[in-house]
Order: C-alpha cells, then sequence, then structure tokens
C-alpha cells in the first residue's frame, strides 16, 4: 500500500475550483516532481497535503489518505503532532519565512522543544548536529546568525534541516531550488537525493525546472489550469509523451550545442 494516497481531490477557494479531481500516490523513498507553469494548481496540491492551504482555500472533494489515516478529518491538535515529524515542508525561500529579528539557533532551538520535552542546551546541540549534517560549516556560528546574514544556499540548507529534523516519511518541497544559482541548485539537488536515500524519505517537489524533476523524479505530473495534463515516469514524460504541452514545456528547456541536457 503506498504511503501516500491523493484520492480525486477538488480544492476551492469559496465557490471557484482551483484543483480539479487530482489523484497520486507516493510510495517511501519515492520522488514525484509536480511541473507546470506559474498558477497551475502546483503549491495548492501541496499545501492540502500539508493541511495548510490559506485563507478560505478549502478540499471540497475526495481524500487525502497518509500512512493509513484519513487527513481531511483531523483535527488541529491531529495537525500539530504530525507536521514537522511525520511530514515537512520546506519553501521557495526558507529565510524569508525566517523571523528576520530572531537568530538562527533562536528559531531553529524553538522549533525542536515544540516537538521534543528536552532543554534548551539540549535542542541546541541537536540543531547543530543537523546542520552540520546538511553540510553548513560551523554550525555553532549559522545558529548565533541572523536569516539576512546567510546566503540563499544556506538559508534553504537550514530550511532543509529543520525539515529532516524529525526524519519525516514524507517531506513536500516548494520550488526548493528557484531562488538560488546553478552551482546552489545542485548542491540542494544532491542534498535531497541523499534524504531519500539514507532515510527513505518520500518527497514530492513542485517546480518549474523540468530538468530538475527529470534527474530527481520517480515519477512526474504535468499540471496546468489546475487538472493533470500529463503524467508517467521520466522516461515516459521526456522521450514518449504526446501531449503537446508536455512537449512545449520541453522545448522550453535550455539546450548547448542543441543538445537538451534532460
Amino acid at each position: 500500500m503506498a504511503m501516500l494516497e491523493v484520492n480525486d481531490i477538488t480544492i476551492s477557494y469559496g465557490t471557484r475550483p482551483t484543483v480539479k479531481n487530482f489523484s497520486m500516490s507516493l510510495e517511501e523513498g519515492k520522488i514525484c516532481s509536480l511541473v507546470g507553469e506559474s498558477g497551475s494548481g502546483k503549491t495548492t496540491v501541496i499545501r492540502a497535503i500539508f493541511g495548510l492551504l490559506p485563507g478560505a482555500g478549502k478540499v471540497t472533494e475526495g481524500d487525502i489518505i497518509f500512512a493509513g489515516d484519513h487527513l481531511l478529518n483531523y483535527s488541529k491538535k491531529e495537525w500539530r503532532k504530525i507536521r514537522g515529524t511525520e511530514m515537512s515542508m520546506i519553501f521557495q525561500d526558507s529565510g524569508a519565512m525566517m523571523n528576520p529579528t530572531k537568530k538562527v539557533g533562536a528559531a531553529y532551538t524553538e522549533y525542536i522543544r515544540t516537538h521534543e520535552n528536552i532543554s534548551k542546551k539540549e535542542a541546541v546541540k541537536k540543531g547543530i548536529m543537523m546542520l552540520e549534517r546538511m553540510r553548513l560549516p560551523s554550525g555553532d556560528n549559522v545558529m548565533q546568525s541572523y536569516p539576512f546574514q546567510l546566503s540563499g544556499g544556506m538559508r534553504q540548507r537550514v530550511g532543509i534541516a529543520m525539515g529532516m529534523t524529525y526524519q519525516p516519511k514524507l517531506l513536500l518541497a516548494d520550488e526548493p531550488t528557484s531562488a538560488l544559482d546553478v552551482t546552489t541548485q545542485a548542491q540542494i539537488v544532491r542534498q535531497m537525493m541523499e534524504l531519500k536515500e539514507n532515510y527513505g524519505t518520500a518527497i514530492i517537489l513542485v517546480t518549474h525546472n523540468l530538468g530538475v524533476a527529470a534527474y530527481m523524479s520517480d515519477h512526474i505530473i504535468v499540471m496546468r489550469n489546475g487538472v493533470i495534463e500529463d503524467q508517467g515516469d521520466r522516461d515516459h514524460i521526456l522521450y514518449h509523451s504526446e501531449n503537446a504541452y508536455t512537449h512545449k514545456l520541453l522545448e522550453a528547456v535550455p539546450s548547448i550545442g542543441g543538445t537538451r541536457y534532460v
């Protein structure tokens, strides 16, 4: 049985559906990418899975089953219990999600102590260990820094470290590389692949970069205007799809010397 089952969900804001009849399943240690242009509904889907739809957003039809539980029936208390432990989310610019007036260490230890009954000293030690596991040198210096004192790549590693503190079964990644330069993108992609290999973490990756999706994914879902336009494994999407929109996305991938590197 799949760890995550999304069964024919429709997500609406008021009376207006923005995502219609979306379904997917995900097994442990697998990566699925949601690709498509801005406004296609990719982020809305993962926010629904995480129970964090903004404003009046609501799943009006269908079901979301995670580790055998029906998430749409969860209370706020049940959500608090699994967010950050069983499932985590990293955002496009993790630094933008941090309080700019708080040092990284203060935010991180608060996060750890929300989920675990340990002393502040132990939480600091755990935070430094996780930061260094994400290949951030001098984790103690990072803990003493404000978010604006870190580069985009370092902030993103902090976000991933926080998201992976409790080795969640499911990691939801919303454009985790789009705010970064190409070299840093490659490092973040490698680290996410290591999470899959080392911990068996399943990942849903939202991206507009078909190259990143093709490199990382076991399964790719192409979205457009709130519906699934195309889907399949990497080989199908890159070489065998007959969908005109998928072809347009592939044509948008830069080529070097006539060769497209996806």
